[in-house]
């Protein structure tokens, strides 16, 4: 028998798996690490405090400050439950430990989330495709990382536009999950009752 809580994230995944397919998104790769907590997003940047985001690559031929403005703007209030404030220059970041996302626009060679949470070290971009836009992210801890994503949609015409707030927004429902499916509580064989 399902509880409620499941059962509402259960609905929850099918609205927004629905949300994706009329934006046109396409959210192709989620992974959470182990030692993901979502109450560890209220540590990162709930309250006064923000976190920082790095947005890399740049496909649309405009000024770099107006895609990063309009990806960190898209990406306010799409969290499930703890509302984050992302800043690309935070005032109060937690102060413990190095928490920050990275987004990063076709990107080329990357092998692991890992190599993202580096903020982009030695990083090269493909020419973009005029067609599509890849869209990878990373919520990490210092050089680890906690979350990962990566999205794809066609016809995203730059910043401002609608298919970028829907490519940002999927993207960023996708890092901040409220539950992470992979974590097992102590004793927990990952079998779910029938």
């Amino acid at each position: 028998m399902l509880n409620k809580p499941k059962l509402s994230l259960a609905l929850v995944g099918v609205l927004v798996l629905g949300a994706c397919a009329q934006s046109g998104v396409v959210v192709s790769r989620v992974d959470y690490a182990f030692q993901y907590e979502p109450a560890e997003i209220s540590a990162a940047g709930g309250g006064d405090r923000q976190m920082k985001v790095s947005v890399l690559g740049n496909p649309f031929g405009a000024p770099a400050e107006a895609v990063e403005a309009s990806v960190i703007e898209s990406m306010q209030g799409r969290t499930f439950g703890i509302p984050v404030n992302f800043s690309a220059n935070p005032e109060n970041p937690d102060p413990s430990r190095a928490y920050h996302v990275v987004l990063a626009f076709n990107p080329k060679g990357i092998r692991t989330p890992g190599e993202l949470c580096k903020a982009g070290e030695g990083m090269t971009f493909v020419n973009p495709d005029p067609e599509t836009t890849t869209l990878m992210g990373v919520f990490c801890s210092s050089h680890s990382y906690l979350s990962h994503a990566i999205a794809r949609a066609d016809a995203v015409a730059g910043p401002g536009s609608e298919q970028l707030d829907g490519l940002v927004a999927q993207l960023t429902l996708a890092l901040f999950p409220s539950d992470n499916t992979n974590r097992q509580d102590e004793g927990d064989t990952g079998v779910r009752p029938n």
